[in-house]
């Protein structure tokens, strides 16, 4: 039996560069209507999972204004338009953190949130970055770079003080790869 919905119609509520957000009207496979689901967009962003030539982790601290706290997070951002996951990863660790080089493995594409959002994230791993130049952070960003090792991080995991689900599942995607 098929289990796809049909699209009967769509309006625009919102549409910016950084957030679309559409009504739907749609028909069930068993008939029904539902005229009013909601999906949104975000541009697609890459995580970068980064550890040192000495195995300490790069974790990003910055202010996040949807929960109104300080973050504790792995370096991530949005993929332009003619870049690659990898090749957005690669420019993002270097202008939020000051890190490069190192061997560098793709893990994966993941929905941001299957149930109404059309955003993917992808997952990238680089082992063994080094420090390099100077950070190049966007006029919104004041990020501070910290370094840790996995008794750390880990423990920063258990006390909540990392808890952006993204974040988890990709540490933990890394984690059934390579342990």
């Amino acid at each position: 039996m098929n289990k796809v919905w049909r699209l009967i119609s769509k309006k625009s509520i919102l549409d910016t560069p950084w957030l679309r957000i559409n009504r739907e009207e749609c028909e069930l496979p068993n008939g029904k209507i539902i005229d009013d689901f909601y999906t949104v967009w975000q541009p697609d962003w890459v995580l970068i999972l980064a550890r040192t030539k000495e195995g300490k982790w790069l974790v990003e601290s910055q202010y996040r204004h949807g929960t109104q706290k300080i973050s504790l997070e792995f370096p991530a951002g949005i993929i332009n338009a003619t870049e690659t996951p990898m090749d957005a990863a690669k420019r993002e660790l270097q202008e939020e953190c000051a890190y490069a080089e190192g061997e560098w493995t793709y893990l994966g594409e993941y929905p941001m949130n299957p149930d109404r959002h059309r955003g993917r994230y992808f997952v990238v791993f680089a082992d063994g970055v080094v420090e390099s130049g100077q950070t190049n952070l966007d006029a919104t960003e004041e990020i501070d770079v910290m370094l840790l090792s996995s008794l750390e991080l880990e423990n920063k995991i258990i006390s909540g003080e990392i808890n952006h689900p993204h974040q988890l599942a990709a540490f933990y995607l890394w984690r059934l790869k390579y342990l």
